[in-house]
């Protein structure tokens, strides 16, 4: 179980160096986001190890089975109905964003609507595969991506123009009361473990080593994701950029290796993942919503023509959310999902926990 339990986790910890979470900490930078980072650390690897033991009571089971056995219809289907909800919000922001970088930094040339139908009919496709078949391409995709992720981290640490007295200084601002939203976006990193509430379905071992890993990772992403910017950028010029890892990347090069800039062997990477998160997020979305009609599960077709009906239904609001919304709405929008998420998620471990409780009293 293990290897399958981490791969959710570090490619939800991989996706967000690139997209909105380092924006958000830098922006507030002076005013309390690195106390953000230190209590979001504890917080999300102490929610981790909560849920996964919790779940870890119910071998073979996913959250669906579990709900139905501990609550009435009347709970159960508005919880899994919100909750896959929240799942495809989360995969939307990513489409939407992964078609604004394309567009800037690949392709100015290209059409974004046309860019954007274009990975919501990959994404629809991708996600009504089965969940076992979508665990074993995040194994390839994550053991092909993480070395060269680590050689650009490398190549980022050992450049001359990294600063390191610019990233001293931000310890000055390090005991600032941060705000909420700060805290909210920088457990996020660690939600990855989230995803066993469909996952736990196909492991059957239900111990899991080595969970000491998460807190470490985690502030070793975090240390690259928010500190690496700031001491190539510099405190004060690393605000002008939205996607601060871009700007950074674009500023290493490898002399004599056959991609001179390393942004395009960085975009490339976090394509790949991207695609396979939105992938993920979707799929467990639609696997809960599918869960709320029970009759579905033994008839292939009819679940076939569910699957695409509610993916082409989220892919339609996805290319017009994508059509109205720039840069900065899409930074404000997932500030606001940052924000309901957090506790959200909170409850949903406490739930989980107390059922998990109950169980082993009765």
């Amino acid at each position: 179980m293990s290897r399958y339990f981490f791969y959710p986790v570090v490619l939800t910890m991989l996706i967000n160096t690139i997209f909105y979470i380092p924006r958000i900490m830098i922006e507030e930078r002076f005013n309390g986001a690195f106390m953000g980072i230190l209590i979001s650390i504890p917080i999300g690897s102490l929610m981790a190890y909560l849920f996964v033991n919790a779940m870890s009571k119910f071998p073979g089971l996913g959250l669906p089975e579990i709900l139905e056995r501990n609550l009435v219809t009347a709970l159960r289907i508005p919880i899994l109905s919100f909750l896959s909800v929240m799942w495809f919000i989360a995969g939307a922001i990513i489409i939407v964003s992964f078609s604004l970088i394309t567009e800037r930094y690949v392709n100015p040339e290209i059409s974004k609507s046309l860019l954007l139908l274009f990975s919501v009919v990959v994404i629809c496709w991708s996600s009504t595969r089965t969940s076992l078949a979508i665990i074993n391409v995040l194994e390839i995709g994550l053991l092909l991506s993480i070395p060269f992720i680590m050689f650009i981290s490398y190549k980022a640490m050992s450049h001359e123009m990294l600063d390191w007295d610019a990233i001293w200084t931000m310890s000055d601002y390090i005991l600032r009361v941060p705000p909420w939203h700060t805290v909210s976006a920088a457990t996020y990193l660690f939600t990855g473990y989230i995803n066993l509430v469909l996952y736990n379905r196909f492991f059957k071992d239900t111990r899991v080593k080595h969970l000491w890993i998460i807190p470490i990772v985690g502030t070793l992403i975090f240390f690259t994701t928010i500190f690496l910017p700031i001491g190539m950028q510099g405190t004060q010029a690393v605000e002008e950029y939205i996607y601060v890892w871009i700007s950074t990347a674009d500023a290493i090069r490898m002399e004599y290796g056959f991609i001179e800039r390393v942004l395009f062997l960085f975009l490339f990477l976090y394509i790949g993942l991207a695609l396979l998160f939105v992938t993920m997020t979707w799929n467990v979305g639609l696997t809960l919503l599918r869960s709320c009609f029970r009759t579905l599960n033994h008839n292939k077709k009819r679940m076939a023509i569910f699957n695409w009906t509610v993916c082409g239904m989220m892919g339609g609001i996805t290319l017009v959310f994508g059509a109205i919304v720039n840069e900065k709405q899409l930074i404000f929008i997932s500030k606001q999902w940052f924000n309901i998420r957090f506790p959200i998620e909170i409850l949903l471990v406490t739930l989980v926990v107390i059922i998990s409780r109950r169980k082993n009293h009765a």
